[in-house]
């Protein structure tokens, strides 16, 4: 008996960095069951003969060490997909792995007091592994049960997590049975690691009311922010990357420029504070800005694209994705990535005009045409403002208007709203379309208000009508003016014989 008590002695001094490395135990949960320790040491007659591990898994800071009783964790977050694999122990003998037997009170000589290593290569400097691992992912309770398990020592290892996660929970050692209080022991062992979970970046796009200024025809800008808020890390870590991506759609998006990038608001100098790759268009903060930062910062940038075509549905988005290989936006810290969590719009649509006279018999060229964004509550003004024409065009030998400095000149690309907030139903937009010369001997017609929707399906076409100038008058010819002429002789022709008579009755008198 003193062997084992001493042997309980030596692994409740360990209990700290042996079972116990079961890191992160929620120091606020309260135990669930009081009936879990058994006061029979596993060389005990009626002692089990088997054991097991429940891993919990949660989302946050890492508490105290736990003590191997299962626990209620009110308000905890549960997370599932993590994966964990235990591998058993055991010592060389020769050219076999002879598992450390924890009913054997000599193997308890074995159980380390440190903390286990990071990586599994430096656990086989001490011990050898009796079998390949055993790899199982949490459920939706964010639980797995390693059943089963022979009494021995163990060495548990997060093998992989959510892409979200930035801090994985630290490898540890477990015994099974586990030392616990008053010479009790847990031959059934719960632990609750931790990770430290990163929150989505959100992205927004500039105003309608801000849209003006950066333009409204396809080749004009849209501006861009993402926010992203500096996660937490488990104790003892730092900060190793942090990257913020958006990966654009090259036949809808091209990257501009980065308007500014800022940590809680302060400016940050590009190549001191991060760095940019306009190829993948990401931005990363350099090594000295990394060690400054802390959790609970909010990175900012701000950049702008340039609208390139104007898609079937007309809507241009930019979700989130899993990794700056996939178009969408996210962030990268310490290995672990996040997609964007907010998907902002923004919608164009297309414009074509044809000239041509009444009934659009004939196409006529030489027409010249400007676009305003002046529609007061659907109402355009009857004459054409003189300055700030969003386009400009001239109908070609085919009638068709080719619109200047655009790509392409026909048909007019043109925006309509911008959404941060989630898809816009029904959007749409009204500008003003006026003929500001017309041909050469067609009279100019009035202004057109023209109603945009989105996409290359909804195109607007216009079919702009010329009537001709009027005439002089010229002399009349013909029939009508013979009759005339004559009619008018005769009058001559009377006048003149009633002047004859009026002169021989003088005469005569």
């Amino acid at each position: 008996m003193t062997s084992k008590s001493s042997a309980f002695r030596r692994l409740t001094a360990a209990v700290g960095t042996v079972a116990v490395a079961v890191a992160g135990v929620i120091s606020m949960g309260q135990v669930a069951s009081a009936q879990q320790a058994t006061a029979v040491g596993p060389d005990q007659p009626g002692a089990p003969t088997h054991g097991s591990l429940t891993v919990h898994k949660y989302v946050g800071q890492e508490g105290n060490a736990g003590t191997g009783e299962e626990i209620s964790v009110p308000g905890g977050q549960p997370l599932e997909g993590a994966e964990f694999t235990i591998w058993r122990l055991g010592t060389n003998d020769g050219d076999s792995c002879e598992p450390i037997d924890l009913a054997n009170t000599n193997d308890w000589a074995q159980v380390p007091t440190g903390a286990a290593p990071r990586e599994l290569s430096a656990v086989q400097n001490d011990f050898c592994l009796v079998d390949g691992g055993t790899a199982r992912t949490t459920n939706s309770a964010g639980e797995y049960t390693f059943g089963n398990l022979d009494l021995g020592l163990y060495y548990v290892q997060e093998t992989d997590a959510p892409a979200n996660i930035v801090s994985r929970t630290a490898p540890f050692y477990v015994s099974i049975p586990l030392p616990h209080a008053q010479q009790n022991w847990l031959y059934d062992v719960h632990v609750y690691p931790k990770n430290q979970e990163v929150d989505a970046p959100t992205k927004t796009i500039n105003s309608d009311s801000d849209q003006a200024g950066k333009g409204l025809t396809v080749g004009s800008v849209v501006e861009w922010t993402i926010s992203q808020t500096v996660p937490a890390l488990n104790d003892g870590e730092q900060y190793t990357s942090a990257t913020i991506w958006d990966v654009l759609n090259p036949a809808e998006l091209e990257y501009a420029g980065t308007t500014s990038v800022s940590l809680n608001g302060t400016p940050l100098v590009e190549g001191t504070d991060y760095t940019i790759d306009a190829g993948v268009v990401s931005w990363s903060l350099t090594e000295k800005k990394l060690a400054e930062i802390k959790a609970g910062d909010t990175i900012e940038v701000v950049f702008t694209t340039t609208v390139l075509a104007v898609t079937e549905t007309g809507d241009i988005d930019n979700p989130g994705s899993e990794g700056p290989d996939k178009p969408g936006y996210g962030s990268e810290f310490n290995g672990g990535t996040t997609p964007g969590g907010t998907t902002p719009h923004t919608y164009w649509g297309q414009l074509t005009v044809n000239k041509g006279d009444t009934g659009m018999v004939n196409k006529l060229a030489g027409a010249e045409f400007a676009v305003f964004n002046n529609a007061e509550n659907g109402v355009c003004a009857p004459e054409a403002p003189e300055t700030d024409a969003i386009a400009t065009g001239v109908s070609d030998a085919e009638g068709v208007v080719r619109w200047n400095d655009v790509t392409p000149d026909n048909p007019l690309g043109l925006w309509i709203a911008n959404s941060s907030d989630g898809e816009i139903a029904n959007p749409n937009k009204d500008y003003c379309l006026y003929e500001t010369k017309a041909p050469s001997g067609y009279v100019a017609g009035p202004v057109q208000k023209v109603n945009i929707t989105p996409g290359t399906t909804a195109k607007l076409v216009v079919d702009f009508e010329n009537t001709k100038k009027d005439g002089p008058n010229l002399p009349l010819t013909g029939g009508q003016g013979t009759l005339m002429m004559t009619i008018g002789g005769l009058a001559l022709m009377l006048v003149g014989a009633g002047a004859v008579y009026a002169l021989r009755r003088r005469n005569e008198a």
